[in-house]
């Protein structure tokens, strides 16, 4: 019963990112910051932002597989599988909100804000079910482990390197920055922290009910 918690947990967990990255884009002021680079791409090549996002999570386990060596864990190959099911889940959650307009800046901001919200709460749920990481956070966990510094601090740096590469990748290739605005920046600067902020309260209540017997 206790692993079937986990998982569904977990599966609600990267369903929250997908919809949240969704969100973000519907906002139009700019991408959250783990989808800057897959939507680059996916505009630069012109494939579904499901796919691309599915193919840099796998590369992302590459780099882990590099960083990590002889400590990468097997298990951890479960990503890769998990990121399809993730490319899956943002293309439908595509589908699913092809109804949200934003007809305001104050709708705008309304959407960008829900969106780090709904992020922040995927990754905890991703991160406490202790199953796999997704590939961005289990990419990161890499470079905490190797570097020292604590993971919402390395959320924030991780986040912002993203958007940079992102913006440099679309001007390169697009001749302009797309969907990335100071939505995108704030984003970066601050899901981290709300991630720290919901973890505390919520992080051992998910533990009691996901992994210890009543």
């Amino acid at each position: 019963m206790k692993h079937t918690i986990r998982l569904t947990l977990y599966l609600i967990g990267l369903f929250c990112l997908a919809l949240g990255i969704v969100l973000a884009i519907k906002s139009d002021l700019g991408v959250s910051p783990v989808s800057s680079i897959p939507l680059s791409l996916s505009n630069i090549i012109g494939i579904s932002l499901g796919t691309m996002t599915a193919g840099i999570f796998a590369f992302y386990v590459v780099l882990q597989i590099l960083i990590l060596r002889g400590k990468f864990k097997f298990k951890s190959l479960l990503q890769i599988f998990f990121g399809f099911v993730f490319g899956f889940f943002v293309d439908f959650a595509t589908i699913l909100l092809v109804w949200v307009e934003a007809n305001s800046y104050f709708t705008q901001v309304l959407l960008i804000l829900i969106s780090m919200f709904v992020v922040a709460v995927g990754i905890m749920l991703i991160i406490a079910m202790d199953i796999v990481p997704g590939a961005p956070e289990g990419l990161m966990l890499a470079l905490c482990d190797v570097t020292g510094i604590h993971f919402p601090k390395m959320k924030v740096w991780f986040d912002t390197i993203s958007v940079v590469l992102a913006a440099t990748l679309s001007f390169i290739f697009l001749g302009h920055i797309s969907s990335m605005r100071e939505g995108t920046i704030i984003s970066a600067l601050l899901i981290g922290k709300i991630i720290e902020v919901i973890s505390k309260p919520c992080k051992p209540w998910l533990k009691k009910v996901a992994f210890y017997d009543d």
